[in-house]
């Protein structure tokens, strides 16, 4: 290795076998953090542009975000087993199997992102029409365009969440903050221009936030890759790492396919939300929008500190410091209750205010304001059942990950959505969220507690 590569590698490759835990913990967490937070501001800048053309146009991006993420979420399963061999074989100190497994992932995100997409503007039409139904069909030309140009970003998106995934397992989490950054700069750059027609662009609308956030993704996908294969972080993925070896590939696709199941039969369970929140017209699609977006911001927080967990477990087991991923685990849940706490109260307080910066429209504020008030509370029990399902993603045991989280959403959140929305309205919505926050923590407790994650699986 050059010495330049390796000055590179001491600045970004965080060492947690020399340093406490909370240490580790934070300096692998704040970038995935600052990261995830990057990432929402792509949908969070849309919102606020496409919030001043009017509640139809905004809509259309809340009802197609449900769709868009199941695609998404069949991609995050992989790219935590990536996370989760990668680290392990890091921690066992095997260069060459982290490199190999790191090349073969490559190979799946490429098959899988172009064909995501395509299947993705194949059903477009029908499964959106379906969400928005009849009391928010005016919403529905605008969300079908949209989804359909976000779709021709998707395998670049792919590209970059291996990459980082990658380089996460490595132990560089700064690696994804630094590319998500300019990413989000590009797209909050071409966000008002294609949208309001400045300069040398057309006015385009929902069409130009699509077309912005895409530009931006093919961007990070392109650039990302070509810094791995590079070896521009200190880990470098060869071409001959990228022949094919079925013997590698059957260990990611086991361990992520019941992750992207697990994600994806989840995010399902949001479209079947959606359609029950589309039922109540505009202005309450409109303020769960915004709801949900200010919760992803918080619950970035969460993510980042469970990105560090996956991290930190999976080299833990795989040097075989079994205590050592116990410990990360209890530091990260007490950490992150605590700030998620803080958090969430603000948001009780000034639930009003968030709304009105997005739409000021009276109806739309109330909503919003009623949203806040009562979900807020939960909100840190949901974000802690991530640090124990990112401990078992660390532990390669996706399958348990897969169990909680679809439990979650399609034995507790949707039935009892479709059983209050009747009685209580939209209200109802909110009522079935809070419960199942709380009931998804303690499930996922449960299986830290008893399970049989303490053991490597390389």
């Amino acid at each position: 290795m050059s010495q330049k590569a390796s000055t590179k590698k001491s600045n970004s490759k965080v060492d947690i076998f020399n340093n406490s835990i909370i240490m580790s913990l934070f300096l692998l967490g704040w970038p995935m953090i600052v990261s995830n937070l990057m990432q929402t501001m792509y949908n969070i800048v849309d919102a606020y542009f496409l919030g001043k053309l009017g509640k139809i146009e905004f809509s259309a991006t809340t009802i197609t975000w449900p769709v868009i993420f199941v695609f998404i979420s069949f991609t995050i399963g992989f790219s935590n087993a990536t996370v989760s061999l990668v680290s392990q074989y890091t921690g066992a100190k095997n260069k060459k199997m982290s490199q190999k497994t790191a090349g073969q992932a490559y190979t799946v995100a490429i098959f899988l992102g172009i064909t995501l997409a395509l299947l993705g503007v194949l059903v477009s039409n029908p499964v959106i029409t379906a969400i928005a139904g009849e009391k928010s069909k005016e919403i529905t030309p605008y969300a079908i365009k949209y989804f359909n140009i976000i779709m021709v970003g998707m395998p670049f998106a792919f590209l970059f969440n291996i990459s980082g995934a990658i380089l996460r397992g490595w132990g560089d989490s700064k690696f994804s903050m630094h590319m998500m950054f300019y990413s989000t700069v590009l797209n909050t750059i071409l966000d008002p221009l294609m949208i309001f027609g400045i300069g040398p662009f057309p006015k385009m609308g929902v069409i130009g936030a699509a077309w912005a956030t895409t530009i931006s993704r093919i961007f990070i996908g392109l650039v990302s890759s070509y810094l791995v294969f590079k070896g521009e972080r200190g880990f470098k993925v060869h071409i001959k790492d990228l022949n094919f070896d079925w013997l590698i590939i059957k260990k990611i696709l086991m361990i992520g396919f019941p992750g992207s199941m697990s994600y994806t039969i989840t995010s399902l369970g949001f479209v079947v939300i959606m359609r029950f929140v589309s039922a109540f017209g505009p202005s309450v699609v409109s303020a769960y929008g915004i709801g949900n977006r200010i919760i992803n911001l918080i619950t970035m927080i969460s993510f980042g500190i469970g990105a560090a967990v996956t991290t930190m477990v999976g080299q833990f087991l795989g040097a075989n410091q079994i205590k050592n991923a116990e410990k990360t685990v209890k530091t990260a849940f007490i950490t992150n209750f605590l700030i998620v706490t803080f958090l969430s109260t603000l948001t009780f307080f000034f639930g009003a205010h968030l709304t009105k910066f997005f739409i000021n429209e009276p109806e739309v504020i109330r909503i919003g304001e009623i949203f806040f008030k009562y979900v807020s509370f939960s909100l840190p029990f949901f974000s802690s059942m991530s640090v124990f399902v990112n401990t078992l993603v660390g532990a390669g045991r996706t399958g348990q990950s897969m169990i909680i989280n679809i439990t979650r959403l399609w034995g507790i959140r949707v039935p009892l959505i479709a059983i209050m929305a009747k009685s209580w309205g939209f209200m109802g919505i909110f009522y079935a969220m809070i419960i199942s926050n709380i009931l998804a923590m303690i499930i996922a407790w449960i299986f830290i507690k008893f399970g049989n994650w303490k053991k490597a699986i390389i």
